[in-house]
């Protein structure tokens, strides 16, 4: 259930069309779909898996998409429990684990390009303990070697046959670099890690172990490198780093988790059990595994996106910790000497057996339809605007942007102010200028460059002279905004969720051939209810037509 959220995430409109695009034109240079941005540099570090996105979506569908990132959630959770079991861990200990890494990806788990990275991490760590094998789960550090050290402790060998395995990382970050921008995340745990495990080699092994220090020093070296074989060289890496060095306050994804929500009550679960693991384990420690803990948990308590890399940490790292602090608190039994009866495997496997049967009824309709909920998409807003032949220039609210580009601009009549790809294809002036429409001045919510001069939610009206603007009535800001501009826009369309305001010039004139009248418009508050399929595309009278045979009569068509 945890990793089945599917209804429609606001960016996956945007990737799938950015996907069809690229294998249908090649990579673009420059921004596409938007008046505001025309010939502005567009590096997208995400094109492998709007490829992969856009190629899914025309083949296996929305449905198939659901299913893809189901399992592909199940295979990582399965390693953690292959792991658990090989270990001897307790079944209950390590159904704790798994639910608890399971309820850290759910706000994270929608069809995106990130998924790409959570996957690429999970092989990177996997990657990282086969080749240190023999390495890991021990104290390698001179200070407190006496308390964290096991008593078989062995010194590290001048050589290690698996540190050959090391050169999959080139693959690795190839395909990572072409994926999605957490590259940059993956690729400094793994140069800390490599760092930690030289600390490690050099106070261990001191100069007789220089080779082998050569050789991590060598892999740090080449995994960046694989990095730059992309389409924008290191292009690539200047734009990231200057993105990473400016904060994103107008993103819901980049604010720490602060609102006591399902996903805060995970996240400072998963924090618990790593301080119970670390803290009451009477195993020995890792200091490299420490250390990038550490790192990864400074993250994921400063940007909620982070999340679930601390939990693939934990479900991957800490289960034997956890599983010996657990033994310590509550007295359960060593895992090592469990036996378990053929009559008690019976009675669990019927009872797993009635769990499946359970999870299966609850998950089918969670796979078998992506959702577009009305409430939280212009769905019925969108249907107007092409059943009266609305096109041109459009200010559309930042999280339904995506959805209009793939609804309405696809065919190239329409060109949005702004959209999801935020600053890999648009300069700041038009970002502040957006959200000082969407979210106002407020400085909470805000990182607004000096240079766009004071916020001013007028100016996205006249810039570029757009004709159409449309908002969601849960934002204060932008509605009093188009009232205090009622002289020079007209509203056509309202519902309980959206409002579309056209200028009245064009719209409100009964001289202008795009006139709408106001028996054409629709003023309401009409509860926006259920849902439609994604892509959750207008209906038009084509699709009208072919859904209603030619030979039924007009006066016969109605529904039982």
């Amino acid at each position: 259930m945890a990793v089945t959220p599917n209804v429609a995430d606001p960016d996956l409109w945007g990737h799938v069309q950015y996907g069809l695009d690229l294998l249908r034109d090649g990579l673009p240079a420059t921004t596409t779909y938007s008046y505001t941005a025309e010939g502005y540099r567009w590096i997208n570090h995400e094109n492998l898996s709007e490829i992969v996105l856009a190629i899914g979506a025309q083949t296996i569908g929305p449905v198939g998409l659901l299913w893809a990132k189901c399992l592909l959630g199940l295979a990582i959770v399965g390693v953690m429990l292959w792991r658990c079991e090989s270990q001897r861990t307790p079944l209950l200990v390590s159904g704790v684990i798994v639910l608890l890494v399971a309820l850290n990806f759910t706000n994270h788990w929608n069809a995106r390009p990130q998924l790409s990275s959570f996957a690429l991490f999970t092989l990177l760590i996997l990657l990282l303990d086969r080749c240190f094998a023999g390495w890991r789960d021990d104290w390698r550090l001179p200070w407190l070697g006496a308390q964290f050290r096991r008593r078989d402790y062995q010194p590290l060998a001048a050589s290690h046959p698996r540190m050959k395995a090391l050169w999959l990382c080139v693959p690795l970050f190839f395909v990572w670099a072409n994926a999605h921008g957490g590259f940059v995340a993956g690729y400094a745990v793994f140069v800390a890690y490599l760092i930690c495990r030289f600390v490690e080699l050099s106070l261990d092994r001191g100069w007789q172990g220089a080779g082998m220090m050569r050789r991590l020093g060598l892999m740090a070296v080449v995994g960046g490198l694989a990095t730059l074989i992309n389409p924008y060289g290191p292009n690539l890496h200047r734009w990231l780093l200057a993105a990473l060095g400016t904060a994103r306050p107008e993103i819901t994804e980049w604010h720490p988790l602060y609102e006591m929500n399902l996903a805060s009550i995970a996240f400072f679960a998963l924090l618990a059990a790593l301080a119970f693991s670390i803290l009451l384990s009477r195993k020995p420690l890792d200091f490299t595994q420490l250390a990038i803990t550490g790192l990864v948990a400074w993250q994921a308590t400063s940007h909620q996106r982070h999340t679930p890399f601390l939990a693939i940490l934990f479900g991957l790292w800490y289960a034997p910790h956890f599983a010996s602090a657990w033994s310590r608190c509550f007295g359960a039994a060593d895992p090592a000497k469990e036996q378990t009866s053929p009559r008690q495997v019976w009675i669990m496997g019927s009872g797993l057996a009635v769990v499946y049967l359970v999870l299966i009824a609850a998950l089918a309709p969670r796979l078998s339809q992506m959702p577009t909920p009305r409430d939280q998409y212009p769905v019925s807003a969108i249907q107007y605007m092409a059943d009266h032949h609305l096109k041109g220039r459009l200010v559309v609210t930042y999280n339904w942007a995506q959805y209009a580009i793939h609804a309405l601009a696809a065919d190239g009549d329409t060109s949005l102010q702004f959209d999801g790809r935020f600053r890999t294809s648009y300069p700041q002036e038009v970002l502040d200028m957006h959200f000082d429409l969407i979210l106002g001045p407020d400085p909470n919510f805000r990182n607004r460059s000096p240079e766009s001069g004071p916020a001013d939610a007028s100016r996205v009206l006249a810039y570029g002279h757009p004709y159409l603007v449309l908002i969601d009535r849960g934002q204060p800001y932008s509605t009093e905004a188009m009232r205090q501009h009622a002289d020079q826009w007209t509203l056509l369309y309202q519902d309980s969720l959206a409002q579309l305001w056209g200028r009245r010039d064009e719209y409100g004139d009964p001289g202008s051939p795009q006139f709408i009248s106001p028996q054409q418009r629709q003023i309401s508050d009409a509860p926006q209810i259920g849902a439609v399929s994604w892509p959750a595309h207008p209906v038009t009278h084509r699709d009208v037509a072919i859904a209603q045979p030619s030979i039924m009569p007009a006066n016969n068509a109605k529904g039982n």
